[in-house]
Order: structure tokens, then C-alpha cells, then sequence
């Protein structure tokens, strides 16, 4: 829905453009459609024949767009996701739909010039010809509020952009702390029949690390049920010492089991207490790590550490675990999905739940990780040769497809934007350079009884301006109504962000007053001597 809406924006704007063009085009053929009124023509005839050349305007613009669509597919494809398979072609009901819009479109947009031209005053437009027989200020306000509106489109789609460009950052930032572009990850996982022992599992874990921590360039490795965003799901009951579960409470987590020095390998950030480290092992006390948001809800207003919780209910024979570390939230189960709560078990004291045994090993590099593939893979199979290896890829590359959808809406609309932008800034040009050649007779006269080129310059431009910075505020009024409807889109961003709008505001100013000045400085440079007699 947002991209269609942008699409119906670019469309308004682009029509918009083509009125004002339509407009110009009447204004200088106003002698033309006086002597055809003079000769007898009727006004709807005058009317009939503007209409038909907006409308052939129009199908021409329609061949041309058709033509570069069929072009731009095979770019286009490449944003479309695997699942979607969308099929790109030119069907009939592509060229059908084509049509239409064009015929409506023409006829549209081309209705009030051709209203304009047909009102033309017969006595003034024969007697001072095609330079003097403007625009009346009926004409003048139509086409400042054709700017205007372009104006307001134009800046409604940067904000949109605007704010779907911030979403992406914040989407990828939440995760900048892991430096995913330095992150290999490999699934290895294990036959539960062969490795249904836990001293195997615990044994290929324990030789995999130590060589994949001998290649060259690895800084750290470990291993972990799944790293993040890989596995939506794989949560536990738990029940916390001293506490009473209320009839239909299940409190739950999510579960992982990891090597001691993963949480140190995706540089997951320590608040409390400590790491897993040697101390933990089967003998031992069975000791877990939990994120920020178990600790919140369960133990509000105090420490986590030395708290203890059970998997399963009270009555389960499993042993209770000690929590001996806390560490910050992060995202498991979606880039914008809640944070789930979390407990991190070493699998060296995990002889239980083989399902949530460590399958994804993570491996820290110094330089590009796609170069450890095959060191990695070697390393798996000396510890067994028939154990494969899949889901190669970095931590950089899932984090990609996680936000896919959002990179697809952020790019597509950013060049919305862009168009749109483009064509509002060539709307304001193509005003002031009519402008400037409709008033050069009077520019001329004003510069011969010595008025300064820098007043000129400064006339022109303030009018320009003004249809500008009407247009940038009744566009702030239009986002500010418009941007809540992608609320659903955004991600730690409010739809009203005042840095955005506010900046996409300035950006539409520095543009108009680029586009203003080029005509502005035109009408200074005129020539009192060749526009006077030239009028």
C-alpha cells in the first residue's frame, strides 16, 4: 500500500508538471486560438483540440514508460524476494491498465488549459499578439497551485523515505555491537542417535573449537544452539525458586546451549557477574547466564545473580540452576520482534534436552570470513569425517535477509522520492523560465529606468520562493497526516521524527532555491535595448 501510494504521488506530480506545460503552451498560443475563435471556431471546438493533443501527449509518455519498463525488470528482480516469485512481463493487462491511466491522465490534467485557452480574450490577444497575451491571474494562481501541490508531494515521499531510511538504521544498529560483517557462521548438526551420548557431543564441540581457533586469522569461536535470528523459536518452561506459578501462568524462555566463549565471540555485553568458563562442568553446580529481560521480569529491583529457576515445573527432578551472569537483550527472534526472555546453559553441563544442543558455530575473523569456509570445514571433518556442514554464511548476510523487506520499501521509495524531487524541482524551473520570458518586456523596462540587476534578481526568486515554502509547509501538514498510516513499518522512530522532517524540509529548500536561481539569474542578465524592441 505505501509503494502504491508513492507511485500515485510521482504520477500527481509528474501530471502536475504537464499541466503547467499544457498551461504555457496555451498562454503562448492564446493569438493562434483568437483567430481560430475569430474565424468561427466554437469554444468546445478550441477545447476538443487541446484535449486531443494533452491526450496524445500522454500516450506518447505511456509507449516511452512501457518501453522502459521492459527494460528495468531484470534490475527490478534482483529487489524481489525468492518467495515471492513474481513474474516481470508486459501482459494485456499491464498495456490495458497503461491506457487507461494515460487517457485519464491527459484528459484529466489537460482539461484546465484547455478551459484557460478557450477564454482567451479575442481584442487583447489580436492586438498585442502572442508576447503580451499572458496568462491572467486566474491562470497565475492555478499554476502556483499546481507548484505548491508538487511541492507537497514531493516533500510527503522524502519523509517517507526519510523514515524508512532511519527504520533500516535502527533495524541494523540494534546488531552493530556483534560486528556481523566479521561473524562466519556454519551449522553442524549432529545425528541425535550418533551423538546421543553427552561426552560425544561434548568431545566433537571440544576438537572443533580448538582447531577452528588454530586457523589463521580467528580471533574467537564458539557454539550455540542457534545464533541470532536463525531459530524462531526453542523456548523452555521454567519455574523460579520460591515463587508460585498463578493458575494458567507459564512462564517460559528461550533456550541455548553454548560453548564458554560464544557470548565472547558475538561480543554479547556482560552486565552482570561473570562468563562461562572452566569452572563449569558436569560435576559441577549447574550455573546459567540470562539477558536483561528474564532478570527484569522475574527479579525486578534486584540482582539476578545467585537466583536460581528449574526447567520444567517444581515438581521436575532436574536440578536447580544458579544464575551467575547477566547479559544485554538482543534480538533472537526477529529484528523487530519483543525481546524474548533468555537463558544461556554451558553444554558441558547439558546432558539433558538433547533438541537444544549446539548446532551453529560462530567464528570471529580479522578479515573476509568467506576465506575460513574451507578451513572451518576441514576442521569439522577431522573431528568426523562424515559430519556435513551447511548454512555458510556471515553474520552480515542473515542479518540481510532478516531485513530484506524493509531494505526493498527503503530503496523503492527512496527513488520515489528522488523522482518525485527531480520533478518538482523542473515544475519550479519551468514557472520562473515562463515567467521570466513572459515579463521580459517589463524586466527590460525596469532595468532601462535603472532599476539594479540584484532587484531583479531578488524579484524573481521571492517569487519563486514563496510558492516554495508554501508548498514545503502544506507538504510538513500532509506527512505529519500521512506518515502515522506506516507506523507499522517504522522501528524505534516515531512517524512525526522532527530530525527527519525537519531535514527533509531543508533539503526541499536548498533545491528550490538551486532551481529558482538558474531563471533568476536570466531575468538579470536581460538586455533592456533587445526586450524593449523586441515588444
Amino acid at each position: 500500500m505505501m509503494l502504491l501510494v508513492a507511485v500515485a504521488f510521482v504520477l500527481l506530480i509528474a501530471c502536475a508538471n504537464l499541466a503547467n506545460l499544457l498551461l504555457s503552451r496555451a498562454a503562448s498560443r492564446s493569438r493562434e486560438m483568437a483567430v481560430r475563435a475569430a474565424l468561427g471556431a466554437g469554444r468546445g471546438r478550441i477545447v476538443r483540440q487541446l484535449l486531443t493533443e494533452s491526450v496524445l501527449l500522454a500516450g506518447a509518455g505511456a509507449v516511452l514508460g512501457l518501453l522502459f519498463a521492459g527494460w528495468t525488470f531484470e534490475f527490478l528482480r534482483q529487489f524481489i524476494p525468492p518467495a515471492m516469485s513474481a513474474d516481470l512481463k508486459l501482459d494485456g493487462r499491464v498495456l490495458g491498465f497503461t491506457l487507461l491511466v494515460s487517457l485519464l491522465t491527459g484528459l484529466v490534467f489537460g482539461i484546465a488549459p484547455a478551459l484557460q485557452a478557450s477564454k482567451a480574450d479575442l481584442n487583447e490577444a489580436l492586438r498585442h499578439g502572442g508576447s503580451r497575451a499572458g496568462f491572467g491571474s486566474g491562470n497565475r494562481w492555478l499554476r502556483g497551485a499546481l507548484i505548491v501541490v508538487e511541492m507537497a508531494l514531493a516533500l510527503a515521499l522524502l519523509a517517507g523515505a526519510g523514515l524508512m531510511i532511519r527504520t533500516l538504521w535502527n533495524l541494523r544498529q540494534q546488531y552493530g555491537s556483534l560486528d556481523p560483517e566479521k561473524l562466519l557462521t556454519v551449522r553442524t548438526s549432529l545425528p541425535e542417535k550418533k551423538y546421543e551420548e553427552h561426552s560425544k557431543r561434548e568431545a566433537f564441540y571440544d576438537q572443533v573449537l580448538a582447531r577452528v581457533e588454530a586457523l589463521p586469522g580467528v580471533t574467537a569461536a564458539g557454539y550455540s544452539t542457534s545464533v541470532p535470528l536463525a531459530w524462531k523459536g526453542g523456548s523452555t518452561g521454567i519455574t523460579i525458586e520460591g515463587r508460585t506459578s498463578k493458575p494458567g501462568e507459564f512462564n517460559d524462555a528461550l533456550h541455548r546451549q553454548i560453548s564458554n566463549g560464544y557470548l565472547q565471540t558475538i561480543n554479547a555485553g556482560l552486565r552482570e557477574g561473570r562468563f562461562f568458563d572452566g569452572r563449569d562442568r558436569l560435576q559441577t553446580e549447574p550455573v546459567a547466564i540470562v539477558n536483561e529481560t528474564l532478570a527484569r521480569v522475574h527479579w525486578p529491583g534486584e540482582s539476578a545473580l545467585g537466583k536460581r529457576f528449574k526447567f520444567g515445573p517444581v515438581t521436575s527432578k532436574r536440578p536447580w540452576v544458579t544464575v551467575v551472569g547477566v547479559t544485554a537483550d538482543l534480538r533472537q527472534m526477529g529484528v523487530s520482534a519483543p525481546v524474548k526472555a533468555e537463558v544461556y546453559v554451558s553444554y558441558r553441563q547439558a546432558n539433558y534436552y538433547t533438541w537444544f544442543a549446539p548446532r551453529d558455530l560462530v567464528v570471529r575473523t580479522t578479515g573476509d570470513p568467506a576465506s575460513l569456509v574451507t578451513g572451518v570445514r576441514e576442521a569439522v571433518q577431522s573431528a568426523d569425517p562424515y559430519q556435513p556442514i551447511s548454512a555458510v554464511m556471515t553474520m552480515e548476510q542473515l542479518l540481510g535477509e532478516e531485513t530484506v523487506t524493509q531494505r526493498l520499501g527503503m530503496g523503492l521509495l527512496a527513488a520515489f522520492a528522488a523522482l518525485a524531487l527531480l520533478l518538482a524541482t523542473i515544475g519550479i524551473y519551468g514557472v520562473l523560465s515562463f515567467f521570466v520570458t513572459e515579463h521580459t518586456a517589463e524586466i527590460g523596462v525596469r532595468l532601462a529606468l535603472g532599476a539594479q540587476p540584484n532587484r531583479i534578481l531578488a524579484m524573481v526568486m521571492k517569487k519563486g520562493m514563496r510558492l516554495a515554502l508554501i508548498g514545503v509547509a502544506a507538504g510538513l501538514a500532509a506527512s505529519l497526516a500521512l506518515t502515522r498510516f506506516v507506523r507499522s513499518l517504522l522501528f524505534e522512530i516515531s512517524p512525526t521524527d522532527p530530525l527527519t522532517l525537519s531535514g527533509v524540509a531543508l533539503l526541499l529548500v536548498v533545491v528550490a532555491l538551486a532551481a529558482c536561481y538558474i531563471p533568476a539569474r536570466r531575468a538579470m542578465k536581460v538586455d533592456p535595448m533587445v526586450a524593449l524592441r523586441c515588444d
